[in-house]
């Protein structure tokens, strides 16, 4: 099983979400809809790509966002996490670090 970092920020009816660790994005109108429709993406880009062969799903599953978006991602992540984490429970706007896992179906 192999834990992915994800990030979502916005507001009350504009989220958008980043799996860095795959250039996966998503976009919704909740936090809640915005990490559902990420993870749903992450989990069918996973199964589809544990069909290929070893040489393609090795490059694939390790593609990552780039360094420079990464990076300010961790950052703003670190700086606001906590207080941000606080404004999204009141629909507020912030950057919220969620980590989750997938595990491809194969």
């Amino acid at each position: 099983m192999r834990k992915l970092t994800c990030y979502a920020w916005g507001k009350p009816g504009d989220w958008e979400a980043l799996c860095v660790d795959l250039d996966i994005a998503a976009e919704g109108e909740t936090f809640e809809q915005v990490r559902s429709e990420l993870s749903d993406a992450v989990e069918t880009f996973v199964d589809y790509v544990w069909e290929l062969p070893e040489i393609e799903r090795r490059t694939l599953l390790n593609r990552k966002a780039p360094l420079n978006i990464r990076f300010r991602l961790a950052i703003a992540s670190k700086l606001f996490g906590f207080t941000s984490a606080l404004k999204l429970g009141a629909g507020g706007r912030g950057i919220h670090r969620a980590e989750f896992s997938v595990t491809p179906s194969a």
